[in-house]
């Protein structure tokens, strides 16, 4: 696990819950209740292991929650092959009192719920490490503080993910199955086969993975310890018909997918338990939707794009698309050479001092503006926004320029080009700058 776990509480007790009247039958047909529960925490998760019945039927699955279920996937509900004997709830609230229940499935019906209640340590640190593709397409793993030494994880990485307990997934050489690295290292092991993959898989808190299927077109679903994948999202259609298409998936199991032009966007929302919605998105104060290079999103189902104008400007300029509207919202306060990111919470926006029209970039003699980094801007979740002053880096070209983020709001980037080239750390309060590495890198994650 690496995971740096700084506080670790934990207090269960121990419940045998009862057969439910939907469910009552001789005991017989049923299994019988799971054996040796218990819950263990660390930083701010928590992970429930049990055994099987010592008595009953035999065991077809297992159906795993957790309450209160606020920040889960599924509502918190998970349900397992009968293989399993854990399961693993992250994202947990620091201070809040939570019950873990866990009962066996037979092909009778349900056996009776194990429950054990864990407390959320108050103070829960958990330093969290930035994932990223380097030139020869290996994942490297840098400490977000900063300090320390960055390590190859896996080689051939295209298209990786990680989780919050540090198991990378990288999508196979033939694209039909997803290799796991361990976070405590060792080889890699095959997690699932038989699949229409495509060199971008994307995770949740849960640890539920995602991908484009190759075939179908549509986002796939690999739900957490299973081994069968399933259709979960298709992309909507503009009424004049689109000509971008992106999709995003939030911290909190929210899967978006993108289809736009100019003029207006199809957007399809898939909740964690994966009911469907789909919205028309008219254009907002701008007139125009634009053309769309990047999609991200939040833990609260707000979905943050960069377009590009469609005159000859060559903006690029953030905008959020909060949950369940159609109108969007600028994101920024001005025009500049900037850098996006959002740790789920906040979305976080490097810009440069100044900003100059693309004809007159590349008209000689330029625009010589000064392309400086000086400001870091932070948009909560409800809108509100904080900026901080930064040092020492300056912008490399105009783009979409997606970046990362971590709890704490420190910000990530890659600077492609220019004085300041290769991978930047920002910090949450600003301030200096630090340069972690002056190669180039791509895909950055934290988790």
């Amino acid at each position: 696990m690496y995971k740096a776990v700084l506080t670790v509480a934990a207090a269960a007790a121990l419940v045998i819950g009862g057969v439910t009247p939907a469910v009552a039958a001789p005991p017989s047909r049923l299994p019988g209740a799971p054996t040796a529960v218990q819950v263990s925490g660390a930083g701010d998760g928590a992970t429930l292991t049990w055994n099987a019945p010592r008595a009953g039927a035999a065991v077809t699955g297992w159906k795993v929650e957790i309450s209160p279920s606020s920040r889960q996937p599924d509502h918190g509900v998970d349900r397992l092959p009968a293989v399993a004997r854990s399961d693993r709830f992250g994202d947990l609230v620091a201070g809040t009192r939570y019950s873990l229940t866990v009962r066996a499935s037979g092909a009778k019906g349900w056996g009776p719920a194990v429950h054990v209640r864990y407390a959320a340590p108050r103070s829960t640190t958990v330093a969290q490490s930035l994932y990223a593709l380097d030139t020869s397409g290996s994942v490297v793993r840098f400490p977000t503080s900063g300090t320390g030494t960055a390590k190859t994880v896996a080689a051939a990485g295209t298209g990786f993910t990680a989780d919050d307990i540090g198991d990378v997934f990288v999508p196979s050489a033939d694209r039909t199955s997803i290799l796991l690295y361990p976070a405590g290292g060792g080889a890699a092991r095959t997690l699932a086969t038989g699949l229409h993959l495509t060199a971008d898989l994307r995770s949740d808190v849960a640890g539920n993975l995602y991908w484009i299927d190759s075939v179908t077109g549509n986002v796939d679903r690999l739900p957490v310890k299973g081994s069968v994948a399933q259709p979960w999202l298709s992309f909507g259609t503009p009424a004049s018909g689109a000509t971008d298409s992106y999709w995003a998936v939030g911290r909190d199991g929210t899967v978006s997918t993108w289809a736009s032009n100019p003029g207006g966007a199809s957007v399809k929302t898939a909740s964690p338990s994966g009911v469907v919605t789909t919205r028309v998105v008219t254009p907002g104060t701008s007139g125009v939707i634009g053309y769309v290079r990047a999609v991200i999103a939040d833990a609260h189902g707000d979905l943050y794009y960069s377009w590009q104008s469609p005159g000859a400007s060559g903006a690029f300029i953030w905008w959020v698309l909060r949950a369940g509207t159609t109108v969007p919202v600028s994101a920024e306060p001005r025009l500049a050479f900037e850098y996006g990111a959002t740790n789920g919470e906040t979305f976080s926006l490097l810009q440069s001092k100044e900003w100059c029209t693309s004809p007159a970039e590349y008209r000689p003699p330029g625009c010589g503006v000064d392309k400086s980094i000086v400001d870091l801007v932070v948009r909560s979740a409800g809108g509100t926004t904080v900026t901080k002053h930064v040092t020492g880096l300056t912008a490399g070209d105009r783009g979409a320029n997606v970046g990362a983020s971590d709890r704490a709001g420190d910000v990530f980037a890659d600077i492609a080009g220019g004085p300041s080239a290769g991978l930047w750390r920002v910090p949450a309060a600003g301030g200096a700058a630090q340069r972690l590495s002056s190669a180039q890198y791509s895909s950055l994650l934290v988790v």
